[in-house]
């Protein structure tokens, strides 16, 4: 399965939930594979200081502002999560500013 720029659209308190869907959406061995903005990119961003959930300012092309879930991962601690959940990840840094990852699930005793 592959999705990007998704992952730093989830809050913190709901990244089980949605890696337990991502588990459940694989074939068997299958793997998860993204890219998303990684922390360099919060200096693009009009990010919103402290909010209880992550969070940046986004302007429409009209100007109108809407506040956004924006969670700018650290590859190691997201692979540190993840190991926390039980997946197997291998998140790096590319092109400076981005993210990208391998994940694969807990494996269930048969």
């Amino acid at each position: 399965m592959f999705f990007a720029f998704w992952l730093s659209h989830i809050p913190p308190s709901r990244l089980p939930g949605f890696w337990d869907t991502v588990a459940s959406a694989l074939a068997p061995n299958g793997k998860a594979v993204f890219i998303d903005d990684g922390p360099a990119e919060a200096a693009r961003e009009e990010v919103l200081a402290q909010q209880p959930i992550p969070a940046a300012l986004r302007r429409l092309d009209d100007g109108q502002p809407y506040r956004i879930v924006k969670v700018f991962h650290d590859p190691s601690e997201l692979t540190g999560a993840l190991a926390t959940l039980g997946w197997s990840a291998d998140v790096r840094t590319v092109g400076g500013s981005f993210i990208m990852g391998t994940a694969e699930p807990p494996t269930t005793a048969s």
